[in-house]
């Protein structure tokens, strides 16, 4: 199996870096539904241009259509894949479930590719995904290559992988804190990046009293660097190398691109690597935050992290020795300095000062004096940022020297009285035939020759073919004007062009929005303002509380005391469901079945749709899915129930207007969270391990994170998974008139941390909703207003 190289774009400049410097295949983003929004991105007359530059040289064009998707947005993006069909796009990378489900019914044979926004990371989503028609699976970066291996031999799944750049700090899909810190959602394209802020890990004492033990750039992992195990990584049967970077420079791609190419090859053909270290500087001058291996081979949790430098380190290059006016020296222990070169001088009181590099003077054979007119400390470390010399020679390298070309073979026919005509064709069989209207006369004075004729024809110029074999059939004694031939070939090129920018060899295809609009009808309401109340606790103490409290539903999500938890609830009348983890690899499933096989349980809570296999244990349970979810649209909320689930709690990222809209057809199948400190990012690694290594995750209610605001993220570690909690309370009791108002009856409240005490009294205060200004709640209600509290999107949604 041939292992594809998959490259970012988001330019064209870097499409063209990503081709000529060896690329299988390019990934790019539209101007609208791109995980990387604020990327430059891809006009629908680029896409075109792109989708034709790329297949001309043998290369693919794979397009993001990966954000969630309202209802509205939906419809038009599907017009949009149209587009993409029929312009011959390779595939289509999407999050949003509702849409690979429909763009496989209208537009079968388009390959769809599922992102690592849809957070896979076991056999069972692979092959719940695959029913659906995925034909590619972007694996989650937290897998390790054992796991990997074990999921293609168990599947023979087509799976990719990312080999290099920026890492997430939270499994892809489940990060939610630049969407409730600031309304920009991940989900949705438009990632702030709160993971690259300063954080200080803090111990939670007595409410506000708070003893600092580590601060930095907690959440800012490395970026990932697998150039020395590609021979281990395609061994394991992975199909797709990718590489990370759509909102990097032309010269970052091309560089990296060609490194990897290269090593590629070599583990292809020797099947092993060797890795000199022109390439390692090369890779780290391009950009790095520090290099890791990753997760892919079990680098230590606590060394994946980079708590000093959240952006570009670049690579050692010396120390200020003095300044004098606007003159500096630089001791040069390391690399060399020129002229355009970016430099970044650190002090040791963390003051840091960038600088592109204008005038030099070399004193000697390490120092050099430089012009800089920002005042220096002597003794600062100074970093290499850039490299001007290195850039160039990317640029070049992608746009001069190594321009890729294609092989053609040719047969010219050249006959007395007959036009002139020729055949072209490749190495894959595609032929094309041109004819000029010329008609071959006797040469009046001298003749042309066969040498003569296939020396013009190789004059491919800088199209991106290259003429290896040309035959020509031709009578003695013709002649042919140079321009004729120049026409000919011209015209057969332009012929190739055409042949080859539509690969795929579709018809067209069109898709009816009024046809998918009608397909659903409107149900009536449900008008009833009868509330039912679910609480999801992960203590046995407040299982108790919670029946007492009111809840009609107890989503239990502990392994401790679960029989006791089972009989508690049945004694009392209550069902209670158990509460499944995000994330449960395959080596963890068992656990969790025997769970489900030996104990009394009314139903399930699903948070990752390869949990619908759960089912298969005990048919005919109850299986309610989590917000986790991700459903966007009632297309997805419908789809879910299709597979199995009977209630869905849709994403908290949907404002009233929208879940409105959901409801009006499926509100008696959702259920909305109304209260908890939810959590806001799913995470392999943990911060506390940065000070402890805390291996039975003891300190789960000991810790948090503080950001530059003063707002503390609670960290929390629940079967071996870590999750940071928002800094503030989903509270929205007061507004429950407001939320009546969407047409779901099914409420549910989270307790991740509150007490006994504080979980009765929140259900009881919930249940009494209309009743606040006379109930006796209102010293809760001030406890929770005190300590921070959210409406969450709500009343206002996310970008």
């Amino acid at each position: 199996m041939k292992v594809e190289l998959l490259a970012p774009a988001g330019n064209f400049e870097s499409l063209i870096a990503a081709v000529e410097s060896g690329s299988d295949a390019v990934y790019i983003g539209g101007r609208k539904y791109s995980a990387r929004a604020l990327a430059e991105n891809f006009t629908e007359e680029e896409i075109i241009k792109a989708v034709e530059y790329a297949h001309i040289r043998n290369v693919k064009i794979y397009l993001t259509v990966n954000t969630l998707l309202t209802d509205e947005e939906l419809v038009d993006a599907l017009e949009y894949v149209q587009f993409l069909y029929n312009n011959d796009v390779d595939g289509i990378i999407v999050q949003d479930i509702g849409l690979l489900y429909w763009i496989k019914k209208y537009f079968p044979d388009m390959p769809v590719h599922c992102s690592t926004q849809m957070t896979i990371h076991n056999k069972d989503g692979v092959e719940i995904l695959g029913k659906l028609g995925a034909d590619r699976f972007v694996l989650a970066r937290e897998m390790n290559i054992g796991e990997i291996k074990n999921l293609i031999e168990s599947t023979n799944a087509e799976t990719e992988i990312f080999v290099h750049g920026a890492l997430c700090v939270s499994y892809s899909g489940q990060c939610l804190m630049s969407s409730f810190i600031g309304g920009r959602s991940g989900n949705r394209g438009r990632c702030a990046q709160p993971c690259r802020k300063e954080y200080k890990l803090v111990k939670l004492e007595n409410g506000s009293n708070l003893n600092v033990e580590k601060k930095g750039y907690l959440l800012s992992l490395k970026d990932l660097n697998t150039i020395k195990y590609i021979d281990k990584i395609i061994k394991c049967g992975v199909k797709s190398l990718k590489i990370e970077g759509r909102m990097k420079k032309p010269e970052y791609v091309g560089i990296v691109v060609k490194h990897y190419r290269d090593v590629l090859d070599q583990a292809e053909v020797k099947g092993s690597v060797a890795i000199d270290n022109d390439v390692e500087r090369e890779l780290e001058i391009a950009f790095n935050r520090e290099f890791t291996h990753g997760f892919l081979f079990n680098e230590s949790k606590h060394k994946i992290v980079n708590i000093s430098k959240p952006n570009n380190r670049g690579i050692y290059l010396g120390k200020l020795l003095w300044q004098k006016g606007n003159k500096a020296a630089i001791l040069v222990e390391n690399d060399i300095l020129n002229k355009g070169d970016g430099i970044e001088i650190i002090s040791e009181n963390g003051t840091s000062i960038g600088a592109t590099i204008s005038n030099i003077q070399k004193q000697s054979d390490n120092m050099v004096i430089i012009n800089i007119n920002r005042k220096l400390i002597p003794g600062s470390i100074v970093y290499k940022t850039s490299d001007s010399e290195l850039s160039k020679k990317a640029y070049e390298q992608y746009f001069y020297v190594n321009k890729r070309k294609v092989s053609l073979n040719a047969r010219l026919f050249a006959h007395t009285g007959n036009k002139l005509r020729i055949e072209v064709w490749d190495v894959e069989g595609h032929r094309v035939e041109a004819e000029n209207p010329y008609i071959i006369k006797e040469a009046e004075k001298v003749a042309i020759t066969k040498d003569r004729i296939i020396n013009q024809l190789v004059k491919t110029g800088d199209t991106p073919y290259i003429f290896e074999k040309i035959d020509v059939n031709m009578d003695d004694n013709i002649f042919i004007p140079v321009s004729v031939l120049n026409e000919i070939r011209r015209e057969a090129l332009k012929k190739m062009d055409k042949v080859l920018s539509c690969r795929n060899g579709r018809r067209y295809c069109s898709f009816s929005k009024e046809d998918f609009i009608s397909g659903f009808k409107p149900e009536k309401l449900d008008e009833s303002n009868e509330f039912y109340y679910s609480a999801s606790v992960w203590d046995y103490n407040n299982v108790e509380a919670a029946i007492e409290g009111g809840a009609d539903y107890i989503y239990y999500g502990s392994t401790n005391r679960i029989k006791e938890a089972i009989e508690l609830c049945h004694r009392n009348n209550k069902v209670i469901y158990f509460f499944l983890p995000s994330i449960i690899k395959d080596g963890e499933k068992d656990k969790y079945k025997k769970i489900i096989e030996e104990n009394d349980l009314d139903g399930i809570v699903i948070s990752n749709i390869s949990q619908l296999k759960f089912t298969d244990i005990k048919p005919g349970m109850t299986v309610v899915g989590n917000f986790s979810l991700n459903v966007f649209n009632k297309r997805s909320l419908d789809l879910y129930l299709k597979l199995g689930a009977n209630i869905i709690c849709p994403s908290i990222e949907l404002n009233i207007k929208q879940l409105k809209s959901i409801a009006h057809n499926y509100g008696p199948s959702m259920e909305l969270v109304v209260y908890g400190q939810l959590p806001l990012m799913t995470l392999e690694y943990c911060p506390v391990s940065l000070i402890s290594e805390c291996k039975d995750c003891s300190y789960q209610r000991v810790y948090g994170l503080k950001d530059d605001k003063g707002f503390i993220f609670p960290i929390i570690c629940r079967q071996h998974k870590v999750q940071l909690l928002n800094s503030h309370v989903l509270f929205v009791a007061e507004d429950m008139g407001k939320i009546a108002s969407i047409g779901v009856r099914r409420m549910r409240l989270d307790f991740y941390r509150e007490n006994s005490k504080d979980v009765k009294e929140i259900i009881s205060l919930y249940r009494n909703h209309k009743n606040l200004d006379r109930c006796s709640h209102h010293e809760i209600i001030e406890k929770i207003k005190k300590t921070g509290h959210t409406k969450g999107h709500y009343f206002r949604g996310v970008d």
